[in-house]
């Protein structure tokens, strides 16, 4: 497998809890490549309703954004999931994806790569990781949770005015919260 990470892959092994039963999930983590649009999309198509989708057009857009930081998670050369976010200042950056395959949720998969995005963030002096999950979508809740995330507030018809979300915020590195997380 090829790797587009400077120098070397980063390579993580996450140890399923869950279920004493399965082994580690060995994964790679590499860079976006122009090459692997069409898998991303098809996996974003298939981790949302069709109504709060991203189109192929608004996909293609952000993954193509100069300010945009895609990661993506394989294991045994399949894409488990992946995660688009933008710098969007020299403070604040807005996570605008994480997609994980379904048979690969609950294995660690989209916290390694939220992990691997912070990192990332702070490499770059980013103060504040921004993003938005649906009311309803309690497993993203709890994952943004662990991962300190917080509550800021409630976003009416978010979703195409069909459901809320919330917007949550993340303080990165050492630095001190200006809004109050």
């Amino acid at each position: 497998m090829s790797c587009f990470y400077p120098a070397s892959c980063i390579q993580y092994s996450a140890q399923v809890s869950y279920n004493n039963s399965m082994s580690a999930l060995p994964l790679s983590i590499r860079s976006f490549e122009p090459a692997d649009s069409d898998d991303l999309y098809r996996i974003d198509q298939t981790c949302f309703p069709s109504e709060i989708a991203f189109s192929r057009g608004e996909f293609i857009f952000y993954l193509n954004q100069r300010k945009s930081i895609a990661w993506i998670a394989e294991t045994d050369g399949r894409i488990a999931g992946f995660v688009v976010a933008r710098v969007e200042s020299r403070f604040s950056a807005h996570v605008l994806t994480l997609d994980v395959v379904s048979e690969f949720r609950k294995r660690k998969v989209g916290t390694i790569l939220m992990n691997v995005l912070h990192e990332e963030l702070e490499k770059q002096n980013v103060g504040i990781s921004v993003l938005e999950v649906g009311v309803k979508n309690l497993p993203a809740q709890r994952l943004y949770e662990k991962l300190h995330y917080r509550y800021v507030e409630t976003l009416i018809g978010y979703y195409v005015g069909m459901e809320n979300a919330y917007r949550m915020v993340r303080t990165l590195g050492n630095r001190q919260s200006a809004i109050g997380c």
